[in-house]
């Protein structure tokens, strides 16, 4: 640590004699903090926030396309897990030093354009239609791929963005997904923040994200989050310590914005998208789980359970219902809930009978029911919207609205209650009207996309927003409606329910901003990020990430000219490859983490965070074929000589019948299954977080052998040259396929030095194989780097800085495609260096985000990947 005392003191020197008025970041977090340093020496108390804050600045000197590698030695040191150590506070401080002189002296990363000649005799076009494009997984297309790097088109593929904006008295509260940010209070008028509140999270699976509705009590706010996978907290003598506890809901001061109490409520899985929760100024009621996936193996389950616990003492009940997938109605002295198995509960608040009664309706109710008038409405995924007697439970007066969707998990918006009508949105792109006390149509409107949100009514206008962004506004009486306007409000999907007053129609994006539009003529009055940022020529710099754990994982693949991904929205969409159109799209409960893989027709995919289901569809219209009950699947799913295999969060290695879904045979571990399967003749190979790579033969299920070492988790281990080739936490190790017996083993130099992860798929071409390493990626996203190795040896030939990381590359015949989970671009490389053994670079290529464990897949002249900052990109 002597070289870092004398950086202290040089450090130390700058801050105090350096004019930080000079110049400004655009965040006023960063701002503060750098005007803090100059006087305020760093300590205890104050470390784990200026850690906080330079990781947001890091992150958005990164967006904005700087050169952090001057930084990568102190990223080293401070990316370990949790605040930095008292000993490490210099270089913490030299790192904010080191980031003056970079915003005073910026170095900025230039893009590269290649030769659209390049690999002009390679006129291949051959399908990626499973993870790592074959059975192998290596990462290997035979096509030339993209030339020249330049994106031929982006398709928005979303974010599950449920957390609707809510307005009280001027003020206007809405949740971040923030890594450092809970929630926003802003000016209704203005849009400008009132208060924010600060979380100061350090590594996205360690800190919880928010993502509810809000409830407005008199003097709080209350909010909650969905769960990081491992979570600390800070104790009263200081020490930082690992927890079980999910403190998820957050009960916030309305006139400081701070934290005031926090409410145990059991994890939400962050992949489901919502954590719901509900409540008065006398109650908070909210579904509960028994989810922890740091268990051996892991303890996965679905929202089931209603709680509810008085605001003023803390106690209160619960009762197991059955899945829930909408929120908790309170009215009065009820509970209302919907269930997946299609039963309404009105649960009484007080006495010692708790079900006041049950009613079973035809389908399943995921929507959130409504009350007015002494009616209960709710609408089931059949197609029916029902009137039920709120004393009773008694069946008033049904009504069929549509046929349903079968590719739609969730069928219908929640309803609204306006001047005894009934509002609500469909799947089948339909906006209805309902008398209440009736059930009789009023009438229907069509729309231009499917209708989630719930929709907001006022005077004598109805708004509706849809998938395609748009925001509608019809002017209405008792028999019909008219349209008046519509407008573009982003190129995302809309999710959350929309609010509002004369002031303003509230509309919350999943691309992560709230705009104000005027209720008259839809005009912009203001927009706000839901994300900590600054703005540069009109274009969003972002300085936070969302927190709960990666999200943008999901690998694309293509076949026949659809480009197939999954996506953090619980959807998979079918893209045409040439003009980046969507052709369908199908829902699930989850989030669709692994590659969708296609196969004679069929596309096979699970999902996490929902209920139990994986899916078989139509490869050409998303049509379900059948679907499967195995569990969370995290994994991508490889479809081979008439089976599926696929493992699951909660430990098992399943093989299933491709054409009708049933379990052939299961091999059980102790541990979630990650790694995405390989297949050759005669195997299948994969791993499980019980510290072991698992062969099986892929007829029966028997076990052939184990290759035990720690933690495989979501990298792929691939076949190529006689080897499989797999992570091991820190390594990379080569494995001979019939024994299980090492062959060699790779580390990244660095690891001396400090904290790198090696979490990504590999490739390979000829006799290279390509493997990246990254310093810590849940904490400072900075350090990946690109190696070329021997296949036979292990040993390094040559290294990239600024590719791969998080996110692993693919191969050509001649070149070597990668984005960065630390910089904000896709670089393709020659396989052959310079010369003097320096990489080859082909083309860069500047995006909007980092990529995750997403890859590329290359069919023809073009890759596809998606991206962190919601879009799958298609570059040529």
């Amino acid at each position: 640590m002597s070289k870092f005392g004398f950086i202290f003191l040089a450090g130390s020197l700058f801050l105090h004699t350096h004019s930080l008025a000079q110049l400004s970041t655009g965040v006023d977090a960063i701002d503060q903090v750098r005007q803090e340093m100059r006087t305020v020496p760093t300590n205890d108390e104050n470390s784990m926030h200026r850690q906080s804050v330079l990781f947001s600045w890091f992150r958005h000197m990164i967006h904005r396309g700087m050169d952090l590698s001057s930084l990568h030695e102190a990223g080293l040191i401070l990316s370990q897990w949790g605040p930095v150590k008292p000993e490490h506070y210099p270089v913490l401080d030299e790192a904010y030093a080191q980031m003056e002189e970079l915003l005073e002296h910026p170095n900025f990363i230039s893009e590269v354009r290649g030769d659209p000649n390049s690999f002009s005799e390679n006129v291949s076009e051959t399908d990626w239609p499973v993870f790592g494009g074959g059975r192998s997984q290596s990462g290997f297309s035979p096509d030339a791929g993209p030339v020249t790097g330049e994106v031929a088109w982006k398709f928005p593929a979303g974010l599950a963005w449920y957390a609707a904006a809510a307005v009280e008295d001027g003020r206007v509260y809405v949740a971040s997904p923030g890594l450092r940010t809970l929630l926003y209070c802003l000016d209704e008028q203005t849009g400008r923040p009132v208060w924010t509140t600060e979380q100061d999270g350090l590594q996205i699976y360690s800190t919880p994200k928010a993502a509810s509705r809000l409830v407005i009590q008199d003097d709080r706010v209350v909010i909650r989050a969905t769960s990081g996978s491992w979570e600390y907290e800070k104790q009263a003598d200081g020490q930082i310590v690992f927890t079980d506890r999910a403190k998820h809901i957050f009960h916030i001061d309305k006139a400081s914005g701070e934290v005031v109490e926090q409410t145990d409520a059991n994890r939400v899985d962050y992949r489901r998208g919502y954590a719901p929760v509900s409540g008065d100024e006398d109650w908070i009621a909210f579904p509960r789980s028994r989810l922890d996936l740091t268990k051996r193996p892991a303890t996965v389950g679905m929202l089931d359970t209603v709680c509810v616990k008085n605001t003023a003492d803390g106690t209160g009940w619960e009762m197991r219902v059955g899945e829930l997938f909408g929120d908790i109605l309170m009215d009065g002295d009820l509970a209302v809930a919907g269930t997946d198995e299609g039963k309404l509960y009105a649960l009484n608040l007080n006495g010692q009978q708790r079900v006041k009664w049950v009613y079973q309706a035809s389908g399943p109710i995921r929507c959130t029911p409504a009350v007015a008038e002494d009616l209960l409405v709710a609408a089931t995924e059949t197609g029916m919207l029902l009137g039920i007697d709120r004393e009773s439970g008694a069946l008033r007066w049904s009504t069929r609205l549509n046929q349903g969707n079968p590719r739609a998990f969730h069928l219908f918006s929640s309803p609204v209650i306006e001047q005894g009508k009934i509002f609500i949105g469909s799947a089948t792109k339909e906006l209805y009207c309902v008398d209440l006390q009736s059930g009789r149509l009023c009438w229907k409107a069509e729309t231009d996309d499917w209708v989630r949100a719930r929709p907001f009514v006022l005077e004598d206008k109805v708004y509706a927003a849809t998938l395609s962004g748009q925001v509608h506004c019809m002017q209405y009486n008792d028999s019909s409606v008219r349209a008046l306007w519509s407008v573009q409000a982003g190129e995302h999907q809309i999710f959350a329910d929309l609010s509002g007053s004369e002031r303003g129609v509230l509309v919350s994006s999943s691309e992560l901003f709230l705009y104000s539009l005027n209720p008259q003529d839809g005009q912009l009055q203001w927009k706000h990020s839901l994300l900590e940022c600054s703005y540069e020529d009109g274009e969003r710099m972002v300085a936070d990430v969302v927190a709960g754990g990666g999200d943008f994982q999901s690998p694309p693949t293509v076949c026949d000219g659809i480009v197939y991904a999954g996506t953090p929205s619980r959807f998979v969409f079918a893209v045409d490859a040439a003009s980046g159109e969507e052709i369908w799209r199908f829902e699930t409960s989850g989030q669709v983490s692994g590659a969708p893989g296609v196969q004679d027709g069929r596309v096979y995919f699970g999902q996490q965070g929902g209920n139990d289901e994986m899916f078989c569809v139509d490869a050409r219209t998303g049509d379900p074929i059948w679907t499967s009950h195995p569990g969370w699947v995290w994994v991508s799913s490889m479809p081979d000589e008439g089976r599926v295999f696929a493992g699951t969060v909660d430990g098992r290695i399943i093989a299933l019948d491709a054409g009708n879904g049933q379990e052939l045979w299961e091999h059980k571990t102790n541990g979630g299954v990650y790694p995405s399967p390989a297949v050759d003749a005669d195997k299948v190979y994969t791993g499980s977080w019980d510290g072991g790579y698992y062969a099986l033969n892929k007829f029966s299920g028997v076990l052939e052998w184990v290759y035990s070492c720690p933690y495989p988790d979501s990298a792929a281990g691939t076949l190529w040259k006689g080897r499989f080739i797999a992570r091991t936490q820190k390594s990379l190790t080569a494995i001979d396929p019939n024994t299980g017996k090492k062959i060699w083993n790779f580390v990244d130099p660095r690891t001396k030095t400090g904290h790198t992860r090696m979490n990504s798929t590999p490739s390979h071409s000829g006799d290279y194989t390509f493997a990246s390493t990254t310093i810590d990626h849940d904490g400072v996203a900075m350090g990946a780097r690109l190696f070329c190795l021997d296949t036979h040896t292990g040993k390094e030939l040559w290294h990239y800085d600024g590719a791969g990381g998080w996110t692993g590359s693919v191969c050509t015949p001649e070149t070597v495609i990668c984005g960065s989970s630390t910089d904000h671009f896709v670089t393709c490389l020659a396989l052959e260096p310079n010369p003097d053994g320096s990489p080859r670079i082909l083309w860069r290529t500047k995006v909007g985000g980092i990529f995750q464990e997403s890859i590329p897949a290359v069919s023809g002249r073009r890759a596809y990947v998606l991206c962190t900052d919601g879009y799958l990109y298609a570059f040529q």
